[in-house]
C-alpha cells in the first residue's frame, strides 16, 4: 500500500466517490415477471467502498490518498466488489425462485405448488375412436365378436414424426354386417295425394311428354264404382342412364280435394295409355249440309225444328265403338273417356274423366252417319257416369291401349345432416349411446342453368363469381331467409325448396379451390349434384341417442336418433356407416413385477420401469386419471393424492413424477398408510405408457393393427385424436396452481366455473357468464382447447368437463359449454431499419415477434388489438428504427382501411336468445405485409 503524499494542487481523485450508493433502494411494483433484489452491482460496490475510504468515520484510512486502480488496496476493493456482484446476482436469482410468478426453475414452481397441494400436471393422453373392419366370407354366416380392451393400433408416421400407439379402452361388440351400412337411398313407392312424379324401371319406356298414364290399384279392380285411381298427362320424361331408371312427372297432383278422392293404396299398378283416339262418328258430316226433305238421306236424319241430326247419333253405353281398329286393345285392358269441356278438370285433361275396363272387345267394320270404317267395339265393365250427354261423340277423347309399366322405389336425393339418420336396411342389436363412424363425400350443389349474378362471399374477405354449372360442396345445413331472419332447414325441406324462385336460401359452401364462404340465392338458382369418384371423403364419429326411443326398427329400415347433429353434410348415395367403433386412447400397456415388499422397512419406494405413465381424461377435479393398477399379493391397492393422515392399515400408495416424467411409487410407514407386506416379487403393476400432444393425430392416421382379434382385418380413426397435452409448462403452472386454492375443488361462483375449467386437463382458456333468465339461463361457458384447438362435443375432454362441473358445481344450475370463436386480424407495416442490420433478418424477426405477441397463448378472450400495440411490438425488434402501421383490419373486413382498435366480443347476457361464445383475436396465418421505408 502506498502512503506517499502529493501536493494538494495535484488531481489525485482522492475525493472521488464520496457518496455510498449501496445498498441500493429496491422497488418492485406488483405484476412483474421478475423482481429486482440486488442491492448493487460491481460499479456500485466499488463506488461505495471508495467513498468510505474518504469517510471521516474511518480516520485510519486518511493516509491512503491514492485512487489508482493499480494500487493493491484498490485492487482488493475491486475483487471484493466482484464477489459482491456475484453474490447479489445469485441472491436475486434465489429470491425470484421463491415467488410463483417469477420462478424460472421447474423444481421451484413444483415445490411452491406443493405447498398448496398442487402437483404439476403430468400431461394427458389423446383420445379418439377406432372403426374396425371385420372379415366377411361369402356364403358363410357372420359370427358376432367382441373387440377386447387393449387392442392396439399404431399410426403411420410422416416425415420427422414418430409412430404413436393407441389402445381400445372398452370391450366393443362387432359384426361383419356393420362394416359399411348404407343409409336409406329409396323409399317404397306408394302414391299419395299431392304426388307429381314417380320412377319407372328401365330406360325403354316409350313414353314422351304429352303421353297419359294410369295409376290404379286393387280397389278399382274389385269395385267398378271405386274412384281410387288417377289419369295424368306427362309433363316430362327424364331417363337416369346411370341407374337404369326413368323419372316421369306431371303437373296436376294426384288425388282430388273436391270431390274428395285419394289415390289407390293397394296393389297399385301403373299403365301407359298408348293410344289417343275418338269415338266412332266424331268425324261424321253435318246432315244439315246434305240436302232437303226430298233427298235420299232424309230417312237417316232426325229433324228437330230447323236442325237435322243423324239417327242414334249418341253414345251406346253397352258397346263403345272406338274410331280405330287396334288389335292391342284387348279384354281386361283399361281405357278412359275425357269429356273435353273447357273450364273443368285440369289443363292437360279438361272436362270430366272416367275410367273403364274392357270386359269384351270386338274388332269389326261399321257403316253409319254417312261414314264407314273399321272400329274397335269395347264393352265397359260398368256404365257408371257413362251417358250420352256427358260424353258426346264429337267431343270425347279416348285414352286406350293400356300397357303396364314396372315401377321402382322412389330414390331419396336430399343430403344427410342433422340429428336423424335412416339406415338402408333393418339392422338388429344396435344399442343406445353406441358410437358410429360416418364416412363419405360432401353434398355437391350446382348453379342452375340461366342463373346469373351469384357470388360466393369468401370467409377471409372478397368474393368469387359463380356461373351456370359451377359446383360447390355444402359445409353446413341449409338456411332459409325470411327477410333477414334465418331459419334452419331439414335436409328434406331443403331439397323440396330447390327449384322455387320465391324462396331465398343461404348456404355455407366450399369451392374446388378450398375457399369457404356463404352463398345467398333463390331456390330456382340451385340444384343438387351427384358426387364424383374423386371427391375427397370426410368422416366423423356420432353417437346414437339414449332417450325417447332412439332406435326404431320397421320392416325395411332402421331409424336412428343421434345425441347431437352431424358436423358434416354428406352426399346420400356414397355415405357409409361403420358401427364397429371402439373408444381408444394414446399409450400402450405395460405389465411388470415392480419388486418385493419388506414389512420391516417404512416408506418403501419403487420406480416404474417405463415412462411416461399414461394419464387419461376423466371427470375428476383435475380432469385426468392415472392408468396405474398396482396389486400386492394379487390384492388391488389404491392411489391417493398424499399419504398424510391415511389410516395405518390403509392399502394405499402415493405417486410422484420427476421432470423427466419418471414415476415413483411411495408406500406408507404403518402410521400413515400400511407398510408393504414381505414377499418375493409380490408387487405387480399394470399401466400404460405414452401421452402428450404427439398423440393429437389427424383423422385416418391410425391404420396399422398391432394386435389382431379374430376376424378383424383393419382399423382407422374416422375423427382426429384430440385432448393430448404435454406435461404442464411453467407458464401454465403459474396460472393454474393458484386456481386450486380459488376453487378448492368445487364451483360455486361464476368465477369458480371459469377457474375450474381453466385448470381442467385439455382446456387452455375459459370464460364464464351467468345469465339469470331467458333461453340460455344458467352458466354460459366459453372454452378453448390446448393451443386453441376446438373441443368437440364427442370428445372425452368435453364430456368429462361437463360431468365434473355438474358433480363439483350445482347440479341444478343449467350449464352450456361452447367452443370459442376464433377471430383473426391482418396488418401491414412500413419498417425503417438500421442499415447495419441485414434486411431479411430484420423482417423475419419482426414477423416472428408479431406472431409471438399475438398468438393464442399470449391473448385472452375479449382482448383488443390496437395500432399502438402492433407498432410497439415491431419497434422492439433490434434493427428497427421506425414503424408505421398502414393497415389493421379483421379478416372479412375491407383490407383498405386502418381501424385504430379491433375489438373481440365477449358473451352478453340476453333474455331473448342464446349469446355467442367469447372471441379470441389473434394474428391471421397469412403472410404479414411488410414494406421497407427508404
Amino acid at each position: 500500500m502506498s502512503t506517499a503524499r502529493v501536493s494538494p494542487s495535484t488531481d489525485c481523485d482522492c475525493c472521488a466517490g464520496i457518496d455510498a450508493v449501496t445498498p441500493a433502494r429496491i422497488s418492485n411494483p406488483p405484476g412483474l415477471s421478475q423482481i429486482a433484489y440486488r442491492i448493487g452491482r460491481h460499479g456500485d460496490f466499488v463506488e461505495s467502498m471508495r467513498a468510505r475510504l474518504s469517510s471521516a468515520d474511518r480516520p485510519a484510512l486518511a493516509a491512503l490518498t491514492t485512487r489508482e486502480a493499480s494500487d493493491f488496496t484498490l485492487a482488493i476493493t475491486d475483487a471484493l466488489a466482484t464477489s459482491l456482484d456475484v453474490l447479489s446476482f445469485y441472491t436475486e436469482r434465489f429470491a425470484n425462485e421463491h415467488y410463483l410468478r417469477t420462478a424460472t426453475e421447474r423444481l421451484s414452481v413444483r415445490e411452491m405448488a406443493r405447498l398448496i397441494g398442487y402437483e404439476l400436471a403430468p400431461g394427458v393422453a389423446a383420445g379418439t375412436h377406432l372403426a374396425f373392419t371385420l372379415q366377411t366370407i361369402p356364403g358363410a354366416p357372420a359370427e358376432p365378436i367382441t373387440i377386447p380392451v387393449g387392442t392396439r393400433v399404431q399410426s403411420v408416421p410422416g416425415q420427422d414424426e414418430q409412430a404413436q400407439s393407441f389402445e381400445t379402452v372398452a370391450p366393443t361388440p362387432a359384426r361383419a354386417e356393420w362394416n359399411a351400412l348404407p343409409v336409406q337411398t329409396r323409399v317404397r313407392w306408394q302414391p299419395k295425394s299431392g304426388d307429381t312424379e314417380l320412377w319407372l324401371d328401365g330406360l325403354a319406356t316409350g313414353l314422351q311428354p304429352g303421353d297419359a298414364i294410369l295409376i290404379v290399384g286393387s280397389e278399382r279392380m274389385s269395385d267398378p264404382g271405386s274412384e281410387r285411381w288417377d289419369v295424368r298427362v306427362l309433363a316430362s320424361v327424364t331417363p337416369d342412364n346411370t341407374r337404369g331408371r326413368t323419372r316421369v312427372r306431371w303437373d296436376h297432383p294426384l288425388g282430388s280435394a273436391f270431390p274428395a278422392m285419394s289415390p289407390s293404396s293397394l296393389g297399385v299398378q301403373v299403365h301407359a295409355l298408348r293410344q289417343r283416339t275418338a269415338l266412332f262418328g266424331h268425324n261424321a258430316p253435318d246432315p244439315n249440309l246434305m240436302g232437303n226433305d226430298d233427298s235420299n238421306v232424309a230417312t237417316l236424319i232426325n229433324k228437330t225444328g230447323s236442325s237435322w241430326q243423324w239417327h242414334n247419333f249418341a253414345l251406346d253405353t253397352s258397346a263403345l265403338d272406338l274410331d280405330t281398329d287396334n288389335a292391342k286393345i284387348t279384354a281386361g285392358s283399361w281405357f278412359a273417356l275425357v269429356s273435353n269441356e273447357p273450364g273443368l278438370g285440369s289443363a292437360a285433361l279438361p272436362g270430366y274423366t272416367e275410367l273403364y275396363r274392357a270386359s269384351k272387345v270386338i274388332h269389326r267394320s261399321r257403316n253409319a252417319f254417312a261414314i264407314a270404317g273399321k272400329v274397335t267395339r269395347v264393352t265397359p265393365d260398368t256404365t257408371e257416369n257413362l251417358t250420352a250427354s256427358r260424353f258426346p261423340l264429337r267431343r270425347t277423347l279416348v285414352l286406350a291401349q293400356s300397357e303396364q309399366l314396372d315401377t321402382v322405389d322412389t330414390p331419396v336425393f336430399h343430403p344427410v345432416y342433422g340429428e336423424a339418420i335412416t339406415l338402408g336396411q333393418r339392422v338388429a342389436d344396435l344399442q343406445p349411446g353406441q358410437p358410429i363412424a360416418l364416412s363419405g363425400p360432401r353434398q355437391r350443389i350446382a348453379i342452375a342453368p340461366r342463373a346469373a349474378g351469384l357470388s360466393l362471399s369468401v370467409d377471409g374477405g372478397g368474393s368469387v363469381a359463380l356461373t351456370e354449372g359451377d359446383e360447390l360442396f355444402m359445409r353446413a345445413p341449409a338456411v332459409r331467409l325470411f327477410g333477414s331472419t334465418p331459419v334452419a332447414l331439414s335436409a328434406e325441406s331443403f331439397a323440396a325448396l330447390l327449384g322455387k324462385a320465391s324462396v331465398m336460401l343461404r348456404l355455407a359452401l366450399e369451392d374446388r379451390d378450398g375457399r369457404t364462404g356463404t352463398l345467398t340465392a333463390k331456390g330456382s338458382e340451385l340444384r343438387l349434384a351427384d358426387s364424383r369418384k374423386d371427391d375427397a371423403p370426410v368422416s366423423e364419429i356420432a353417437f346414437i341417442g339414449t332417450a325417447n326411443d332412439p332406435i326404431i326398427l320397421d320392416r325395411d329400415y332402421t331409424h336412428l336418433k343421434l345425441k347431437a347433429p352431424l358436423q358434416q353434410v354428406y352426399a346420400r348415395d356414397a355415405l357409409r356407416i361403420n358401427a364397429n367403433v371402439a373408444p381408444a386412447t394414446h399409450g400402450e400397456t405395460v405389465e411388470a413385477i415392480l419388486g418385493s415388499g419388506d414389512g420391516s422397512t417404512a416408506n418403501q419406494r419403487f420406480a416404474l420401469g417405463q415412462a411416461p405413465l399414461t394419464f387419461v381424461s376423466a371427470n375428476t377435479t383435475s380432469g385426468r386419471a392415472s392408468s396405474l393398477e398396482l396389486r400386492v399379493n394379487d390384492v388391488l391397492w389404491t392411489e391417493v393424492p398424499t399419504l398424510h393422515a391415511a389410516a395405518p392399515d390403509a392399502r394405499v400408495y402415493e405417486t410422484t413424477q420427476d421432470d423427466e416424467g419418471r414415476s415413483t411409487v411411495l408406500f406408507g410407514d404403518g402410521t400413515e398408510g400400511a407398510r408393504l407386506p414381505s414377499g418375493s416379487t409380490n408387487l405387480r403393476v399394470r399401466y400404460r405408457k405414452g401421452l402428450g400432444a404427439a398423440g393429437n393425430l389427424a383423422a385416418g392416421k391410425l391404420t396399422t393393427l398391432l394386435s389382431r382379434p379374430l376376424g378383424v382385418t383393419g382399423a382407422v380413426n374416422p375423427s382426429p385424436a384430440t385432448g393430448g397435452e404435454d406435461a404442464e409448462t411453467l407458464a401454465r403452472a403459474r396460472d393454474n396452481a393458484p386456481l386450486t386454492v380459488l376453487t378448492l375443488d368445487r364451483a360455486v361462483s361464476i368465477d369458480d366455473y371459469a377457474n375450474f375449467a381453466r385448470a381442467f386437463a385439455g382446456i387452455d382458456k375459459a370464460h364464464a357468464l351467468w345469465i339469470p333468465a331467458g333461453p340460455a339461463r344458467g352458466v354460459f361457458l366459453s372454452i378453448a382447447g390446448i393451443d386453441g384447438a376446438l373441443v368437440p362435443e364427442s370428445d372425452d375432454t368435453y364430456k368429462n368437463l361437463r360431468d365434473a362441473l355438474v358433480t363439483y358445481g350445482d347440479p341444478l344450475v343449467p350449464l352450456r359449454l361452447l367452443n370459442f370463436r376464433d377471430a383473426r386480424f391482418r396488418c401491414r407495416l412500413s419498417i425503417k431499419r438500421d442499415k447495419a442490420y441485414e434486411l431479411d433478418a430484420v423482417l423475419a424477426a419482426v414477423e416472428a415477434a408479431l406472431r409471438e405477441a399475438f398468438s393464442f397463448a399470449r391473448r385472452a378472450f375479449g382482448q383488443t388489438v390496437s395500432i399502438d400495440e402492433v407498432a410497439a411490438v415491431a419497434q422492439g425488434v433490434p434493427g428497427v428504427i421506425a414503424v408505421h402501421v398502414t393497415r389493421l383490419y379483421r379478416v372479412g373486413q375491407s383490407p383498405t382501411v386502418v381501424v385504430p382498435r379491433l375489438f373481440a366480443a365477449l358473451p352478453v347476457a340476453s333474455l331473448t336468445g342464446v349469446p355467442l361464445a367469447a372471441e379470441l383475436l389473434t394474428l391471421a396465418a397469412d403472410p404479414i405485409e411488410l414494406e421497407v421505408l427508404p
